[in-house]
């Protein structure tokens, strides 16, 4: 089982992040400096297995009314353990917001449903740059 900490108290390096994120068939926008941004920012928790960061999530949040779960990711090696659902569980006991939303896949929907998350009926739109 992992340790699954705040990045305050074990700090998260972002060239780890990247290597979980390319595990996981990547996500190219994601760079070092985007991800030690993100890091600074909001809140962040990882998974730990001794030295080797196992699993990462983060969120977005103006503190107040809403938050986002984020780039939840866990090493393909450590997945099926439940590391998913404590990386996120640790991220909402520090969101003190009204509403918490995730953006997942059909796969990760039942996830999401375990923690409390129902769908709605709205829709998510991208723009990119």
């Amino acid at each position: 089982m992992a340790d699954v900490l705040l990045h305050s108290k074990r700090p998260i390096p972002s060239d780890a992040v990247l290597a979980l994120i390319a595990d996981a068939d990547g996500l190219p926008e994601r760079t070092a400096d985007a991800v030690e941004a993100s890091l600074a920012e909001g809140p962040a928790v990882g998974a730990w297995d001794g030295d080797e960061l196992v699993g990462f999530a983060r969120a977005v949040t103006d503190g107040q009314l809403r938050g986002y779960v984020e780039d939840v990711v866990v090493a393909r090696a450590s997945r099926g353990a439940g590391i998913e659902a404590e990386l996120v569980q640790a991220l909402l006991a520090g969101l003190d917001v009204e509403v918490v939303s995730v953006f997942c896949t059909k796969r990760d929907i039942e996830l999401y449903e375990g923690l409390g998350f129902k769908a709605t009926r709205q829709r998510v739109l991208h723009r990119r740059r």
